[in-house]
């Protein structure tokens, strides 16, 4: 099975950190493809000029957020595969949100269209929130409350740093 059906599978919850290979080679090149498709999904939101400060924030957020938690619950070992994951899941909700954020940012576009997309963005959201805490449920060996909760904190941690760093892209 390739990283990418490995991924997908992660996606519906079929798969777990753990299934995804431990390689230094996957995660940076995981990492890169995470900014560079942040970059280009967000050029369609937020000024040019932050799109790759705010898609490196969120990549140290998660990276430190993720070896806290793991090194707190003395799981540093599984940070690779973890990270991998993650950082995967990631990457394929950039890409999904890419088409519904270009609809929300084209003041051309219908209303109802917008509601629509409005209410897909929150879908996506929760869906990666869900995605995020069973990859959290697994690496912790936790139950899934306490997995929820981690991949909340981490959502909200990442969202209000992202406002108070780069406040005119959070109110546009």
């Amino acid at each position: 099975m390739s990283v990418f059906q490995k991924l997908l599978a992660l996606m519906v919850l079929k798969s777990t950190p753990q299934d995804m290979p431990y390689s230094v080679t996957l995660l940076v090149q995981l990492m890169v493809f995470y900014v560079l498709s942040g970059v280009v999904v967000l050029q369609t939101t937020i000024s040019n000029d932050d799109t790759v400060a705010y898609m490196v924030l969120g990549l140290l957020v998660q990276i430190v957020f993720t070896y806290i938690v793991l090194g707190a619950l003395d799981k540093s070992v599984r940070f690779m595969q973890t990270f991998c994951a993650l950082i995967g899941a990631n990457l394929i909700f950039n890409l999904m949100s890419w088409p519904v954020l270009a609809v929300l940012s084209d003041e051309t576009s219908q209303d109802v269209l917008k509601s629509f997309m409005s209410l897909l963005i929150l879908l996506l959201v929760s869906w990666e929130i869900l995605v995020k805490a069973h990859i959290f449920k697994h690496a912790l060996e936790i139950k899934i409350f306490g997995a929820l909760a981690l991949s909340f904190s981490l959502f909200f941690i990442s969202f209000t740093l992202s406002q108070l760093l780069f406040p005119a892209e959070a109110a546009g």
